[in-house]
């Protein structure tokens, strides 16, 4: 198996993974080869190459140039794994940049924050690799990365616990289910100020709610898939 030529390198996206270019560059045929190549332990770790098996409408927007993204669609499309992945990658990046940093997690009430956004199958919880995996700190409310990212759970029941905390990034999970939407999304929008470029990815099933409309005519800083 050839090497990758020089400018092929070069052209990796910093946002994107090596391995997956190369996988990609190799066609179906020769990547059969290569995975037939792998040990158990191998293929598990490819496993978690998660540009590799995302669709196009999982994957984030080509630009960097927004301020809210939203994943609308109908059950089944696959809402949850692209904003776990994108939590996962936030947690990455802030370390990186920050050394720490600080990720809002809002689900419908706490059951669903748990058993979706969180230890679900398609949760934070199992689409991290076991060598990034944070720790869940139920009674903090909290995920916490050895990098020195939290990620903190909120419920859209109680749109006051966000009065007050600041937030890098932000992942809300079924916004048109919202108990009080437009009052938990201006509280997360207020704290939603660290760091360079603060961002939200909400991850719905659409329904005409004037906080999602009112996001979706903002063209400039949002983008919907």
């Amino acid at each position: 198996m050839g090497m990758l030529a020089p400018e092929l390198i070069d052209s990796i996206p910093p946002n994107e993974s090596p391995m997956t270019l190369l996988m990609q560059t190799l066609g179906p045929k020769r990547m059969q080869q290569f995975i037939n190549t792998l040990s158990p332990l191998e293929a598990m770790m490819l496993n978690y190459e998660w540009d590799l098996f995302a669709r196009l409408a999982q994957r984030p927007p080509r630009d960097d140039d927004w301020d809210t993204w939203i994943i609308m669609a109908g059950r089944g499309f696959g809402k949850t794994r692209p904003g776990a992945e994108q939590v996962i990658q936030w947690s990455k990046e802030l370390g990186q940049e920050y050394g720490g940093g600080h990720i809002a997690l809002i689900a419908t009430n706490p059951l669903d924050a748990r058993a979706v956004m969180l230890e679900g199958e398609s949760g934070i919880l199992a689409c991290s690799p076991p060598w990034y995996r944070p720790l869940y700190e139920p009674s903090k409310k909290q995920l916490r990365w050895n990098n020195g990212v939290i990620a903190h759970i909120y419920s859209a029941e109680e749109p006051d616990q966000l009065r007050g905390p600041q937030h890098h990034k932000l992942w809300g999970d079924e916004p048109c289910k919202w108990k009080y939407p437009q009052e938990t999304w201006d509280m997360a929008q207020f704290g939603l100020r660290l760091g360079i470029d603060p961002q939200a990815l909400l991850t719905t099933t659409p329904r005409p709610i004037k906080m999602l409309l009112d996001l979706i005519s903002d063209t400039e800083r949002t983008r919907v898939t």
